[in-house]
């Protein structure tokens, strides 16, 4: 069975599923099932995907972006540098990862190459070691630190979603809800945008580590025939 073609973070026992920040970018999400490579994570593969048979190691990269509540999204528009800086690492590091891994990535793609759609779904803050009804969805967006007395240090927590299709007919190939954990900081500190950088640089590896293991297991259903 060819694997998920996108990825989901390191896990942490107290911190929320990917399955409970569902956004709505993806539209469907009645056929995703337990990822059994990656901890809180879900996945659909299209049955019968022949990826390394049907597709080059073409990729067309669509911009990453935020797909998040009004709220969240009030709160990005307000601190802009800082969320600007966020898509703009992310995208770099998905880039960086593809080509260490010898994908090309092209402006336009034929039927034979893969569209890469990735959104932040969401961001939340959440205080360690507390039950799951005591994180607070603020994101590293908030404006000042919690103050929270005796409370341990937080973890910058960033949930995704990811689909990839076919790049010139829109067919989908493949989708994905994953998670992955930044950098812990204070409860009365503001958290910045280089706070959620090694869980974007964690979650583009794993991309690539994911579209690696399709082609392969691709490649060995086709000589096992």
């Amino acid at each position: 069975m060819i694997v998920a073609l996108a990825l989901a973070g390191a896990a942490c026992s107290n911190v929320p599923s990917s399955e409970s920040r569902h956004s709505g970018f993806l539209g469907d999400y009645s056929r995703l099932v337990k990822d059994p490579y990656w901890d809180n994570s879900e996945y659909w593969v299209k049955p019968d995907l022949k990826l390394r048979q049907d597709y080059d190691k073409r990729i067309v990269l669509e911009p990453a972006r935020y797909y998040v509540d009004p709220a969240t999204q009030k709160l990005i528009a307000e601190r802009g540098e800082e969320t600007a800086k966020v898509l703009a690492h992310l995208d770099q590091a998905i880039r960086r990862e593809l080509q260490a891994g010898g994908y090309q990535l092209v402006k336009s793609g034929d039927t034979r190459s893969l569209r890469l759609r990735p959104a932040i779904t969401g961001l939340i803050r959440n205080a360690r070691d507390l039950k799951p009804t005591e994180y607070i969805p603020i994101g590293f967006l908030v404006g000042a630190g919690m103050q929270l007395t005796g409370v341990r240090d937080q973890q910058v927590r960033i949930f995704f979603e990811t689909e990839i299709r076919n790049a010139r007919t829109g067919e989908l190939l493949a989708q994905s809800v994953s998670a992955a954990s930044g950098n812990e900081i204070s409860p009365s500190v503001k958290a910045s945008a280089s706070d959620t950088y090694q869980a974007l640089d964690d979650w583009a590896r794993q991309v690539r580590e994911r579209l690696d293991r399709a082609y392969r297991e691709s490649a060995e259903q086709r000589a096992g025939r």
